[in-house]
């Protein structure tokens, strides 16, 4: 059950699972499309670690703040390790990192649609002023640069996903260096790069970080290394900031399995790259299984997730019906207030997964 004062998320096929975890074995009778966690395992060089060293890892208390963990980050990324500070998963970040960018009195500017908390940390937990950028259609739901511009007219701060979700589009270097050209030197920009890993075309903005001290980049370890249950992330920025994060950290806020289950993925990138050829893949395929769907639009995405358009049903009823075959998608209204019934959001899961889904909303969409 969702907590109130909080933002929505999908996990609601925890209620068939059971949230007291009597019985993980039914987590094999549903589909949970309504988070997008990867449809595979983490590397098995993960796997094989935290089983051979499991009891340890449980009972030992973990490296302070993550000190292996981020000189591995900064080894692989090629990050000047002094920019970059590591948490339990980007969201936990957010929350830590983002009041020290704003204030009240801020202008901050986000992309409409795209991850609701965001919207909540500006405007309920800081109060900043918040101007939603319509991502529009037509668009192929990318921000268009000379609204953009427009919005960004004396702001402080600029927040996009990217590839943004629930759309997954995804702004490519030549677009984001544009906007980067076109704004004011006291605009901060925000780039939350959850999904980035699941196009091997798109480059990762953390390469400007050295030469643009407007540029911080969220980097989530959860959805692309198959570690959401483990919550681990880390966030990269100019020395400046980081350095003012880093005295309100939290001693061992990543836990031991985090640390050591990162690390490890991290150091496969052969797996990763084998895992994201094979999404895009399944992505292809589900797509196409939906265009035999008269009442349905879906579009083009970069992720492992589409997004969906109805016509003639509502999304709620979709969702609904499709729980009763535990299948469980997420209705987009509340990631954009311009939604209204018509999109829903369904991850991409192994092939078995894929087929379910898809006869749930074809029969749904009866």
């Amino acid at each position: 059950m969702q907590q109130t004062g909080h933002v929505f998320h999908g996990g609601a096929f925890f209620e068939a699972i059971g949230v007291k975890f009597d019985d993980l074995r039914r987590k094999n009778d549903i589909v949970n499309a309504d988070v997008l966690d990867a449809w595979y395992d983490p590397s098995p060089r993960v796997v094989d670690t935290i089983h051979e060293h499991l009891a340890w890892l449980m009972k030992t208390s973990p490296p302070l703040y993550g000190e292996g963990l981020r000189s591995v980050i900064s080894e692989v990324r090629r990050i000047p390790e002094e920019c970059v500070i590591v948490g339990a998963g980007t969201t936990a970040l957010m929350y830590q990192a983002i009041p020290k960018i704003i204030d009240k009195d801020s202008k901050v500017v986000i992309l409409d649609p795209m991850y609701g908390e965001y919207v909540h940390i500006c405007e309920n937990v800081v109060g900043a002023q918040v101007i939603r950028h319509d991502c529009l259609e037509s668009d192929g739901f990318k921000p268009g640069f000379e609204r953009l511009m427009k919005d960004c007219k004396n702001a402080d701060l600029l927040i996009m996903v990217n590839p943004n979700s629930p759309t997954g589009s995804a702004i490519d270097s030549s677009l984001l260096k544009k906007i980067l050209d076109g704004l004011s030197e006291q605009t901060k920009v925000w780039i939350d790069e959850t999904y980035i890993d699941f196009d091997p075309e798109l480059a990762s903005a953390e390469v400007l970080i050295p030469e643009d001290p407007r540029v911080i980049v969220s980097k989530s370890l959860s959805k692309y290394y198959a570690l959401s249950g483990v919550r681990v992330g880390y966030l990269a920025g100019p020395s400046s900031l980081i350095a003012e994060i880093e005295p309100e950290s939290t001693p061992w806020s990543v836990g031991l399995i985090a640390q050591v289950a990162a690390v490890e993925a991290l150091r496969d990138q052969p797996y990763y790259a084998f895992v994201t050829a094979e999404t895009a893949r399944l992505r292809r395929v589900l797509g196409g299984a939906f265009s035999t769907i008269e009442e349905v639009k879906v579009f083009p995405s970069v992720t492992n997730f589409l997004l969906i358009e109805l016509f003639g049903v509502d999304a709620e009823t979709v969702v609904q019906k499709a729980r009763k075959d535990g299948v469980y998608l997420r209705n987009c209204d509340t990631l954009s207030q311009r939604f209204q019934g018509r999109f829903i959001r369904t991850a991409v899961k192994d092939a078995a997964s894929n087929a379910r889904i898809v006869q749930a909303i074809s029969d749904a969409m009866r």
